[in-house]
């Protein structure tokens, strides 16, 4: 069953020339995580905005699964939590007046909001510090009381704009297992970030944003790449029988980068390697990275839309 989908969503602020959105359809199943990449001013932020309810489209729909008859508005209200870049608290408050002030928002029972403060601790490891003002936090427990405020209201959709941005190791891998924990509770996690290395951890659908377009970046887990540095220019008689291997193949002066999808292709690879005789000074194999399928995709300008 589908979180939300996203059908032919556009938004254009006013007085601006091209939408910051266009052609956006996303279909995100409950309990995956959905990540969001692309430079700034590619309209992620416009379209976590138009999520949260905070922006009405220009045109296109956005539809949430609603199982109990709610408006739009009210069920992103109750199901949905967006946790900020920037900081969400008040910092001359302790984590735990922050924790307790926001739960009295969800109209919970007095024992309601008690086990939630208390489930919310322990989920972001706040305890040691939930009498010390948030301002005087590091920038690790700031981030975990940031996202422990959106987990308040258990919700079942969690949106995060950059939640590790200026963290420790320490911090960062403790968020990214809360993370992965939550999905495994069936909560859906839209995800943005620059550290390309956490989208490719932990989200399931991975789309970039470029001019307000989006394009879904299929990482086959099954294909590696293959690369390789010689010892001198490869000639362009060279360069063609690479190329004619019906392999992907990208050579740039002693350069040649083989994008490997099955054994039988490594194999021919490395068969006519072995026929070139070429000096090598370097050859390096392994899984394609989110990263360089990043780089492909902007140096390309090669937006489609899906």
């Amino acid at each position: 069953m589908s979180a939300f989908i996203i059908t032919d969503l556009e938004y254009r602020y006013a007085a601006a020339s091209v939408p910051a959105l266009q052609g956006i359809n996303i279909n995100l199943a409950k309990g995956q995580c959905l990540g969001l990449i692309g430079p700034n001013g590619s309209g992620k932020s416009t379209l976590l905005s138009i999520l949260s309810g905070l922006l009405t489209p220009t045109s296109g729909t956005v539809f949430f699964s609603q199982n109990d008859n709610l408006t739009l508005a009210k069920y992103v209200q109750k199901n949905v939590a967006l946790v900020p870049q920037e900081y969400a608290f008040y910092p001359q408050l302790s984590v735990t007046q922050n924790l307790e002030y926001f739960v009295s928002l969800c109209a919970f029972s007095y024992a309601e909001s008690q086990t939630r403060v208390e489930t919310v601790s322990h989920q972001c490891q706040l305890q040691e510090v939930s009498n010390q003002k948030a301002k005087f936090l590091s920038g690790g427990y700031k981030r975990r009381l940031n996202l422990a405020i959106a987990l308040l209201k258990d919700p079942q959709i969690l949106y995060l704009d950059e939640p590790t941005v200026g963290v420790d190791p320490i911090s960062r891998g403790s968020i990214l297992s809360l993370l992965s924990a939550l999905k495994n509770q069936g909560k859906t996690i839209v995800y943005t970030s620059h550290l390309l290395t956490e989208v490719q951890d932990i989200c399931d659908q991975i789309v970039m944003l470029k001019l307000g377009k989006a394009s879904y970046l299929s990482l086959d887990q099954g294909q590696k790449c293959l690369t390789i540095e010689f010892a001198h220019t490869l000639s362009v008689s060279w360069v063609e029988q690479f190329s004619g291997l019906s392999i992907k193949v990208e050579c740039k002066d002693n350069h040649l980068k083989a994008y490997i999808k099955s054994s039988a292709e490594l194999f021919a690879m490395m068969a006519l390697l072995s026929q070139s005789q070429l000096d090598i000074l370097n050859m390096h194999y392994d899984q394609t990275s989110l990263t360089q399928y990043y780089l492909n995709h902007m140096e390309n300008n090669d937006i489609t839309e899906y």
